[in-house]
């Protein structure tokens, strides 16, 4: 009768804590997907309050999911106390590391999105490049990719109306968004 007991509530730990991690993965996705969501401009243009409303999952996920990790890591360390020693079958094992493993991938693209400066101004174009069938025009110290037909529109030690992305973490890159000739 003791085993029996303890066997169920192993079960229910075991339950429990992979619960936990399903809702742990439902919240960063749905974060995610708003996130990804609310950075559209189109959505911006269209309806600006809706554009504000996706980052909602967001703003919730930033509270709610380390509350839900602390649950799913307690459930988890209480469920491997107490649990015999017999082993983990392959397919939970392989459920849990790819469920953490795309929750660390959410969390790194989302780092890195977090990082992302678009800048905007009057710049002299100093030097425009052609590696390998990619366009770049060098200015303000940053090496900005351009389409073909920009490369070809923008003259070297001309000023430009430009507005581009580029990451903190590769200062020296970027990804023209606009650019106009000063009249």
């Amino acid at each position: 009768m003791k085993l029996n007991n303890k066997e169920n509530d192993n079960q229910r730990l075991f339950k429990a804590q992979k619960l936990a991690l399903y809702w742990l993965l439902g919240l960063i996705y749905s974060g995610f997907i708003g996130l990804q969501l609310g950075r559209i401009q189109a959505i911006a243009d269209f309806n600006y309050s809706l554009h504000e409303i996706m980052y909602v999952p967001f703003n919730i996920t930033l509270f709610v999911v380390p509350v839900v990790f602390l649950i799913y890591i307690y459930l988890l360390i209480k469920y491997l106390l107490n649990r015999k020693k017999q082993k983990t079958n392959l397919k939970t094992i392989s459920q849990t590391l790819s469920v953490l493993a795309s929750i660390v991938l959410v969390i790194l693209i989302t780092a890195h999105q977090f990082l992302e400066v678009s800048t905007g101004g009057v710049f002299e174009v100093e030097k425009k490049l052609n590696e390998d069938r990619k366009y770049f025009l060098v200015f303000d110290d940053k090496k900005v990719r351009v389409s073909y037909n920009e490369f070809q529109l923008v003259e070297e030690n001309h000023q430009y109306l430009i507005s581009f992305v580029w990451n903190k973490r590769t200062p020296n890159k970027g990804q023209i968004k606009t650019i106009e000739p000063l009249k």
